[in-house]
């Protein structure tokens, strides 16, 4: 961007905390209000080329932190995945990554208490076994520690639990006991929701003893 005098300061008709700038009578760039606060851009201000790239770099920090802001009020995230969408957004590696820090820093992304939270819904509300857990969290970019810090605050009896969660809804409309082949089904998916084998053979246990009645 070339250097020069702030001639005119235009606000957006659009989106009212826009601004255009013009630099010697010529379309420089856009900015948000808070930019042009920061930088006090005001008619008059001489622009040289070094406060223009500041100003153009900020501006783009702006808008990845606005669009991170409103990315993150959908629903919690990661930051792997709150920097790959800026990424996808079309922002560079390097601004994913401060805007992800500044986040942190106000607390709207952490992601130990992601992990925690995801770990404790998902067995709540979409019963599943700590291995399915580990590779959803691995897919949302947690590292290993983390999600075993996550995972081992699981109890087997809470394991067991989302396990008779599961059952109970495959058995709603089964007689019990169940005959050796829906018996082999109904471990066999318990498997594939990733509980663990010792989980699943507990559950048979209670299936040929008779101490589970789904409700």
């Amino acid at each position: 961007m070339k250097s020069g005098q702030v001639t005119a300061i235009y606000q957006d008709k659009k989106n009212r905390h826009r601004y255009q700038v013009y630099i010697d009578d010529e379309f420089a760039f856009d900015v948000h209000e808070d930019i042009l606060i920061k930088y006090h851009l005001l008619k008059g201000t001489y622009i040289d080329e070094t406060v223009g790239r500041e100003v153009l770099q900020a501006e783009e920090c702006h808008k990845a932190y606005l669009l991170a802001l409103r990315y993150l009020g959908m629903r919690p995230r990661t930051t792997y995945q709150l920097e790959q969408y800026l990424v996808q957004k079309g922002f560079s590696e390097e601004v994913a990554s401060q805007t992800s820090s500044r986040c942190a820093a106000q607390g709207y992304l952490n992601d130990e208490t992601f992990a925690r939270q995801w770990v404790a819904e998902r067995l709540r509300n979409n019963p599943r076994g700590k291995y399915a857990l580990r590779m959803e969290l691995k897919q949302k970019g947690l590292p290993h520690e983390m999600i075993g810090g996550a995972l081992g605050e699981v109890k087997q009896e809470e394991e067991l639990e989302a396990a008779r969660k599961f059952a109970e809804k495959r058995l709603r409309h089964e007689v019990l006991p169940l005959d050796r082949s829906k018996e082999q089904k109904l471990l066999a998916a318990l498997l594939r929701r990733g509980f663990t084998p010792a989980t699943v053979q507990t559950l048979r246990r209670e299936l040929r003893e008779g101490r589970f009645s789904p409700e």
